[in-house]
């Protein structure tokens, strides 16, 4: 797991994300259902619908398009040496309200529930400030269960193997919304064509033309 840094004026995503929305995005929080929540319900809220909404819009969202592209050329891809980076077409959006989850299974990646292709590596980058209760929790070694918070400021994100690695949330007990963005990359080497599983929340195939998309390094 590493903690990096970026530009939060040339990547400005919070901003991008908060012209969504009519409050500060730590600020958000409504009275749909907070308990009872699994996989698929826990991020189907209006400020989740909202969101992908935006994007799904005739002509899409051009704006955060390129955005999130050139954030993905620029930062992540230089960390890997391959010259192809698969990466997740479009972020998930996550919203930690206070006295809820943001995702209520503890999970990893690449269990039967979720079923994520091994060669993934996930990127968690937060829209807020991203700690204690409300971030994401994570044990340092498969099958430890020593799970410890993330804690992040607003510029920071986690880039982690999430696939073998269990994780999940706490009940948001700090009376702040954590708003977060997490997405997954994949090293060119690591890509597997011949994969057909779906993804349980999108229905796609974690294929480039589906779920994924490339990026080629300009040699």
């Amino acid at each position: 797991m590493k903690i990096l840094t970026y530009d939060t004026k040339k990547y400005n995503f919070a901003k991008l994300v908060g012209s969504l929305y009519d409050l500060p995005l730590d600020q958000l929080d409504n009275t749909e259902e907070k308990a009872n929540l699994w996989l698929g319900t826990d991020t189907h809220t209006e400020f989740h619908r909202i969101f992908y909404n935006r994007i799904d819009t005739e002509g899409g969202w051009p704006e955060f398009v390129e955005v999130y592209t050139n954030f993905l050329k620029d930062v992540i891809h230089p960390l890997f040496v391959d010259d192809a980076l698969i990466y997740q077409k479009y972020p998930n959006i996550r919203f930690s309200r206070p006295s809820a989850k943001a995702v209520y299974k503890w999970h990893s990646d690449g269990d039967a529930d979720h079923r994520h292709p091994i060669g993934e590596v996930n990127i968690y980058l937060p829209l807020t400030d991203s700690y204690d209760t409300n971030t994401i929790w994570c044990e340092s070694i498969p099958g430890l269960g020593d799970y410890e918070p993330i804690n992040l400021k607003y510029g920071e994100f986690l880039i982690a193997y999430l696939n073998g690695h269990r994780h999940g949330n706490q009940i948001n007990e700090t009376g702040k919304t954590r708003v977060s963005f997490d997405f997954r990359v994949v090293p060119g080497f690591a890509y597997d064509e011949e994969n057909t599983v779906e993804s349980f929340t999108t229905k796609q195939s974690f294929k480039v033309g589906a779920y994924y998309d490339k990026i080629e390094r300009i040699k």
